[in-house]
């Protein structure tokens, strides 16, 4: 998704689920804007853009890219592991290699997300 790119707020339309609608241009929603990369009205758009046939929900985040034009991950968790150091040879020495995902800590992290995905 484009910076701008913030889909806020859920939505049903004729009582159907339509999931997560990016605002507008002309609607005054703070962080949040149009899709400048697919033009999409909501984020389902972008799963059948990748899948016309995709059957399963329209989750967010999204990692998007913008080369391939696809759907890299929607999984927060993995998304945030990625980052982690994905980017490291682009930072100086005092941040390369930051985690907050230490693997002495991984055990207890990954029961946290575990209880906070089926519970919350």
């Amino acid at each position: 998704m484009s910076r701008y790119s913030n889909p806020l707020r859920k939505t049903c339309s004729q009582g159907s689920y339509t999931g997560w609608r990016f605002a507008r241009a002309d609607e005054n929603v703070p962080d949040a804007g149009p899709d400048e990369l697919n033009h999409a009205e909501y984020l389902r758009d972008i799963y059948f853009k990748v899948n016309p046939d995709y059957e399963g929900r329209f989750t967010v985040p999204v990692l998007w890219d913008k080369k391939t034009k696809t759907i890299v991950n929607n999984e927060s968790s993995e998304i945030i592991r990625m980052l982690y150091t994905e980017f490291d040879s682009l930072l100086d020495g005092k941040t390369k290699g930051v985690t907050y995902y230490p693997e002495e800590s991984r055990k207890e992290i990954d029961e946290a997300n575990a209880w906070i995905y089926v519970c919350l």
